[in-house]
């Protein structure tokens, strides 16, 4: 069975995680029942209204993106593909990884850090965590996946993803609907959220080869038995003789005879 996180991609996924955690506490504890905005946020909104500010059509549109309806259409999009094809781990993730991320950005941190623009609560951005949850699960699935082997391929999808996520960010920023530390904020809740989710799904689904056993142990493939199906017919009998002598072995306590 296929991870979601190569086991090569999970240490450099937990340190992400890890990143993601320090920045949105430490940007949660500066900005703590207020509303003003950093040194930063002024800097980023006179550069997004200077090069951007006229472009207003454009930008609600592009916020749009980020709305509820879009970002649930494209989870059970995720979901409904991998059903129909049978990959019911990644079922689980296209659903619990976004839902994880958006539930912690409106259920916990906002009212926890009470950040607030105009009366609303601003910390960390609701629109830019659903729209950086679905790149996350998306690039998760494609980047991890062993058909996938072109690094340029691969690049071009990362920068599309963070690409999406940042025309987001800059959009509701040029709208003065958030802070750029506030969209800052919802994209690391939703790398984190993603990641931790693909990393617990793997880590209960046992690994590559099924669910954990003695003592939450995965198969080892060196033990594993190989499947009948896909085997050539000369490797089914073969297969099926091996089977045969290793089970009389077992029940006579005699060596397999050749």
């Amino acid at each position: 069975m296929e991870l979601l996180v190569p086991t090569r991609l999970r240490y450099p996924a937990t340190m992400t995680v890890l990143l993601c955690v320090i920045i949105v506490a430490g940007l949660g504890a500066s900005f703590h029942q207020k509303s003003s905005p950093a040194g930063v946020d002024r800097f980023v909104a006179h550069w997004v209204h200077r090069l951007a500010g006229h472009h207003a059509t454009l930008m609600e549109q592009v916020i749009r993106i980020g709305d509820p309806l879009p970002v649930a259409a494209l989870v059970v999009g995720l979901a409904l593909g991998s059903a129909a094809l049978g990959r019911w781990r990644t079922v689980l993730f296209a659903v619990a990884g976004p839902t994880a991320a958006v539930f912690i950005t409106e259920f916990l941190l906002k009212p926890t850090v009470g950040r607030t623009r105009y009366g609303q609560l601003a910390f960390p951005s609701g629109h830019t965590t659903g729209t950086a949850a679905e790149v996350t699960v998306v690039l998760v699935l494609f980047l991890g996946s062993a058909w996938l082997t072109s690094p340029m391929v691969k690049a071009m999808l990362t920068l599309l993803g963070f690409g999406v996520s940042l025309a987001v960010s800059v959009a509701l920023v040029g709208r003065n609907w958030h802070y750029a530390t506030d969209t800052l904020g919802g994209i690391c809740v939703a790398v984190a959220s993603v990641l931790v989710v693909a990393l617990v799904i793997d880590e209960l689904g046992g690994g590559p080869y099924g669910p954990p056993v003695r003592g939450g142990r995965g198969l080892d493939p060196a033990t594993a038995v190989r499947p009948l199906r896909g085997l050539a017919p000369h490797e089914r009998h073969e297969s099926g003789r091996n089977e045969s002598a290793r089970a009389g072995s077992a029940g006579t306590g005699e060596p397999p005879r050749r």
